[in-house]
């Protein structure tokens, strides 16, 4: 019952764009919702809404028995506020009403955590941790997320994967790819337990060797418009990680 509300948010939604539609494939937002537990009741948090793309699925599918909450990180000094609010002025207060009157957009990464202590039952991070480690405060951001979910809460991981053979430096973000296994030890070292891992979004077809890093694959152009090479390969491979607060 609670993976057909997922599925009604993502195949019956007239918020979302054919264009949307057509990285189902790749992005498996069905599937990845169902596996890090995500309920129509719950609050659920998404760090880095971007464009909106899983906004425009979590939307429908909170609004009339949970809470969405839209996180950004606070901005950098030199950097203009208004930017830091975009995602509010983007969805929050978009005229469509998608997200109901218990929807809130807030800054991470501030003296006050975005939420009271125990209550969030999700936090997710898609495709995002290249540049939560990129821009330097990591820990303070796990430790606020690990502050804010509900004991057994779930933080969920989706992020473009880096081969374990590479000797990379993961806090050398450009690629956009980071090792798995150094997720999971920053993870799991800010105090969250490692409770599932999924291959739902692996792509045995990206080598994940690119010059230019993960932007080479084009994901941000319509599939018709990419190179050929890259509409046969598709969008990144990708760990799909289900991390929980303990409960004590």
């Amino acid at each position: 019952m609670l993976k057909k509300s997922i599925e009604k948010a993502v195949s019956n939604n007239v918020l979302r764009s054919e264009r949307d539609m057509e990285r189902d494939q790749y992005r498996n937002p069905v599937a990845t919702l169902d596996f890090f537990g995500v309920q129509p009741n719950m609050t659920v948090a998404e760090l880095g809404p971007s464009s909106g793309w899983y906004t425009r699925i979590l939307a429908p599918l909170t609004v009339e028995n949970g809470k969405y909450i839209a996180l950004n990180n606070s901005p950098t000094p030199g950097e203009r506020y208004e930017r830091g609010m975009q995602w509010r002025e983007t969805f929050i207060e978009h005229k469509s009403g998608m997200f109901g009157h218990n929807a809130s957009a807030r800054f991470i990464g501030q003296t006050v955590p975005f939420a009271a202590p125990n209550s969030v039952d999700t936090v997710l991070i898609i495709r995002g941790m290249h540049g939560q480690i990129g821009r330097g405060d990591v820990n303070g951001l796990l430790a606020e997320v690990l502050e804010t979910l509900k004991p057994g809460g779930v933080l969920g991981i989706v992020q473009h994967r880096e081969r374990e053979d590479f000797d990379t430096d993961p806090k050398e973000t450009m690629r956009g790819y980071v090792k798995q296994s150094y997720i999971v030890d920053l993870v799991k070292k800010a105090g969250f337990e490692l409770a599932a891992t999924s291959e739902i979004n692996a792509n045995k077809k990206d080598p994940a060797d690119w010059e230019n890093g993960v932007w080479a694959l084009q994901a941000g152009k319509p599939i018709a418009e990419k190179d050929q090479k890259f509409r046969e390969i598709g969008e990144s491979d990708r760990m799909t990680l289900k991390f929980v607060k303990p409960v004590k």
